[in-house]
């Protein structure tokens, strides 16, 4: 039974090896060549690199209330404020900005490509753009220091110099690309609210103005304390001249009713009646006094129980034998008389009486309507007193956060940022690249990887037999002797031949 032709010994191997060896070296030789002659093409680039340091200023602080001007401590890590930073340094808009700035055609000639050769003006700049920014993705590197608040930058290109000024121009339009980024977009709001609030503060404070002028309110405490001490004593004074009102105008009324029923001329009499008369005189100023009495006090008091007995003992006198003796005659009776002069008397002084009684019941109605529009005035004070005093709470917060607000704003036009650049962008004299010891190990691979290919497909694919041990192998019988096949002329048989 014929064995496995695949099953190869180390002899065998080897000998496949030795025979082939011009052909694997070859391919070996051709394949580490192209690649290490590729890289000698390569056009030489210089690196430029400079490196930018992260510091935790204004643009990383938050405000937990947009009232407060006291801002807050960093709500996020150093580490999440450099990625940030990263992705604004990657973002396609910078990256663009700096291609258009610098020009495509000068970072890479001949970008635009076969557009451009056409005539294609607007398709012609748009793909240079686009190969431009493919391109510069490539060369543009941006990463973070390990253990570092520093971001490494670094750009490669052709021209050294371009490189630099490359790298230099991204960092400006970055260094403006975050002051757009973190600029207060409060700013013009706070700066019209303020004009707006003060606006309205000075409004109130002309209301101020208006109401102490118009309603004479000052000092609302004081007034209010005068008024009502005014108010006190002309109330007193009043009850105290309704008092004497009362009582004079209750004289009156007696006075009159005792006129009424008192004759004018009552029966002469002699010089002894005259004591009766004297009685008669008596018991009606006694009358009188019990009555101002009454009206004075309340119960029984001595003051009018003595008046009562003495007006008792003159009506018993009158009453009596004394009455007889008395001769009548036509004359004037002298107590009418001097009734009506009490009651003239009492009503000249109740005129004036009333007149001062009308004059304090004015006096306190004005002092009422006073006090009642002071009381009006100050409440409306203090409600403009109030609101003056909240729209220059509010002035001050608000010119606070707007005199902050243009800070950031001025900062932010004159590109004053918190990151800062530690490192000004620089590319050494000599090349950066490429490197041709990474070109010549990958061709050496590259050599292997196609030898050890084209050893297997001899081993497997190849249809002669090179050594006895295969011979003998496949047929399963010894070989006796082999031949060499030498291509020298005189071991070549068809040459003796001929």
């Amino acid at each position: 039974m014929a064995a496995n032709p695949y099953e190869l010994t180390t002899r065998e191997i080897l000998s496949i090896l030795f025979k082939e060896r011009l052909k694997l070296f070859g391919i070996f030789a051709i394949l580490a060549l192209l690649v290490v002659g590729w890289s000698l093409t390569l056009t030489p680039y210089y690196q430029a690199a400079a490196r930018m340091l992260v510091k935790s200023g204004r643009e990383f602080q938050v405000r937990s209330d947009p009232n407060q001007p006291v801002a807050a401590a960093p709500s996020m890590t150093k580490q999440e404020v450099v990625n940030s930073e990263i992705q604004i340094l990657t973002s396609r808009d910078l990256l663009e900005a700096t291609i258009n700035k610098i020009g495509a055609d000068r970072l890479y000639p001949g970008s635009s490509g076969w557009f451009g050769f056409l005539g294609f003006s607007s398709s012609s700049d748009q793909s240079a753009t686009q190969a431009a920014l493919r391109k510069f993705e490539a060369d543009f590197s941006v990463k973070p220091v390990e253990l570092a608040d520093v971001i490494e930058i670094t750009y490669r290109n052709s021209d050294r110099q371009l490189a630099v000024q490359t790298l230099d121009t991204l960092i400006d339009l970055y260094q403006r690309k975050h002051a757009e980024m973190f600029a207060d977009p409060r700013y013009k709001f706070l700066e019209q609210q303020t004009r707006q609030y003060e606006q309205q503060l000075d409004a109130a404070t002309q209301k101020v103005t208006d109401i102490k002028n118009s309603q004479g309110v000052f000092d609302a405490e004081a007034q209010r304390s005068k008024l009502i001490d005014d108010r006190a004593a002309t109330s007193t004074i009043l009850q105290q001249l309704r008092s004497q009102a009362v009582d004079l105008h209750n004289r009156i009324d007696f006075l009159r009713g005792k006129l009424k029923s008192t004759p004018q001329m009552v029966a002469g009499t002699d010089s002894s009646s005259n004591a009766v008369d004297e009685a008669g005189a008596r018991l009606l100023d006694l009358q009188v006094k019990a009555q101002q009495l009454r009206e004075r006090y309340v119960g029984d008091v001595k003051p009018l129980h003595d008046a009562e007995a003495e007006i008792g003992k003159v009506q018993e006198f009158l009453h009596g034998p004394a009455a007889s003796m008395r001769k009548t005659s036509s004359q004037r009776n002298p107590a009418y008389d001097d009734m009506a002069v009490a009651l003239n008397r009492a009503e000249a002084d109740a005129a004036p009486l009333d007149q001062q009684i009308a004059l304090r019941t004015q006096q306190e109605n004005t002092l009422e309507e006073r006090l009642r529009n002071l009381e009006n005035g100050a409440k409306a004070l203090d409600d403009a007193q109030r609101e003056q005093r909240t729209l220059t709470e509010l002035v001050h917060t608000y010119r606070t956060q707007y005199e902050a607000a243009r800070m950031t704003e001025d900062l932010d036009r004159g590109n004053s940022v918190s990151v800062s650049v530690l490192q000004k962008p620089q590319a050494s004299d000599r090349p950066a690249g490429p490197r041709h010891v990474p070109f010549l190990l990958g061709g050496i691979l590259l050599g292997l990887v196609g030898s050890s290919a084209l050893l297997i497909y001899l081993l497997i694919f190849r249809e002669t037999l090179i050594t006895v041990e295969s011979v003998e192998r496949i047929i399963g019988v010894p070989v006796l002797a082999s031949v060499p096949n030498s291509r020298r002329p005189e071991n070549d048989n068809r040459s003796a031949a001929a």
